[in-house]
């Protein structure tokens, strides 16, 4: 068993002895890992104000920790009947630093408050659309830094994933907004690593999803690319058993296409 996964388990079943009584629910630790090689990240470069994003911008497609653990995949269970509730009362923030979207991952609750920030001293347009459809979501522009927007609850009128991009001349940001049906959705750290905690106990099929790594096409206007188009997402589905007041291991290998 890999060492981060061995200590993870180790640090989720020390809480739950605390946290749960036998016959309670239980939990998912795991990890999400590339297999192979890791290809360098691409660096894109800058046609437009070079004075905040600089003149090339490291791609937020692939971050990759110690012993090959991928940053950013959305590890959740597909179906799950009935186990704890979302908490709507705090908005989840989507920032924009330095030309990027921060974090380039995020989880907002089914009819939760999504509110967006420019942090930089440009003009950003951020415009958001189902990655199932191609259907528009949103469009909003932040021409002043630090304005903030609220994007209404209603817009997300189903859960799903959504993806974010800049049309304001910074094709390199991107971003996905994940409109969770439920709790039990994590986004992987630095290392690779995710927990589910208080899973109702039941046989679940985990998924686990990235948004695609690799560059297929770019559209250009002139001598500026204007668009990068990826590659399809990665998903992998696996089952699972959870038993009452126990942590099920689970370890996942990604390997990207050529």
């Amino acid at each position: 068993m890999n060492i981060y996964l061995y200590i993870v388990l180790i640090l989720v079943s020390f809480q739950i002895s605390f946290s749960q009584s036998p016959g309670n629910n239980g939990a998912i630790a795991g990890r999400v890992s590339l297999e192979g090689a890791v290809p360098p990240v691409p660096q894109l470069t800058v046609h437009k104000d070079v004075h905040c994003c600089g003149s090339t911008t490291p791609s937020p497609r692939l971050s990759v920790g110690k012993d090959n653990g991928l940053k950013n995949a959305v590890v959740y269970l597909e179906t799950v009947a009935g186990g704890k509730r979302f908490d709507l009362t705090d908005p989840v923030l989507l920032d924009q630093k330095e030309c990027h979207f921060d974090p380039h991952v995020i989880i907002v609750p089914y009819g939760g408050q999504l509110v967006i920030r420019n942090s930089d001293d440009v003009l950003h347009n951020v415009r958001a659309y189902h990655i199932s459809d191609g259907r528009t979501v949103f469009n909003i522009a932040q021409p002043i830094q630090g304005q903030q927007t609220s994007i209404r609850p209603a817009l997300f009128d189903k859960p799903g994933i959504y993806h974010a991009t800049c049309d304001a001349g910074h094709p390199w940001m991107s971003a996905f907004i994940v409109v969770a049906k439920h709790p039990y959705y994590a986004i992987t750290d630095d290392n690779g690593r995710f927990i589910l905690e208080d899973v109702p106990p039941g046989t679940y099929r985990l998924k686990v999803w990235h948004g695609g790594v690799h560059i297929k096409e770019t559209r250009t206007s002139g001598n500026e690319i204007i668009q990068y188009i990826y590659e399809e997402p990665y998903v992998i589905k696996e089952e699972i058993d959870i038993r009452s007041g126990s942590v099920s291991p689970v370890e996942v290998m990604l390997q990207l296409r050529e």
